[in-house]
């Protein structure tokens, strides 16, 4: 399940922390601080913390294996598109058509994709360019600073 309605919301939040362990340490403080989740649930016991971190080995590792089928299925078409292009060769038109090469293919898929370094990144050139292709408003709106006179 690819739920992408607070991409926006956790992309602000990964800048802000400036980093993956920072940003982790950031949910599981809010959880600790403002729910029961490492009490456990109701009947739980003494083992709610031990319940807790179970439940967010379950959640990881269902990621994770949503990752590597993703990253199978995509070496899989690597491997057959190659192999239908050394089988196929396309004559060679005098007509040009406009066409994606791979590498461009491959550039549009990284766009989506970010990568933190140790000092963070900035994630507003992605919600800028995110809110141009969908036409759609973020759901908070930028101040702007008033003009010194």
């Amino acid at each position: 399940m690819d739920d992408e309605r607070f991409d926006g919301l956790y992309l602000n939040v990964a800048q802000q922390a400036r980093g993956i362990e920072p940003l982790l340490d950031t949910v599981f403080s809010f959880l600790r601080r403002k729910t029961d989740f490492f009490s456990g649930p109701p009947g739980s016991g003494d083992n709610g913390t031990q319940v807790a971190m179970e439940k967010v080995n379950e959640v990881l590792q269902k990621h994770a294996k949503i990752y590597q089928d993703q990253q199978q299925q995509q070496q899989q078409k690597k491997k057959k598109n190659t192999k239908t292009k050394k089988s196929t060769k396309k004559p060679v038109s005098k007509t040009t058509t406009k066409t994606e090469s791979p590498a461009m293919k491959k550039k549009k898929e990284d766009d989506d994709i970010i990568e933190l370094g140790d000092d963070g990144f900035d994630a507003s050139l992605l919600l800028r360019k995110k809110r141009l292709q969908r036409k759609v408003n973020l759901p908070w709106k930028m101040k702007r600073k008033a003009k010194k006179k």
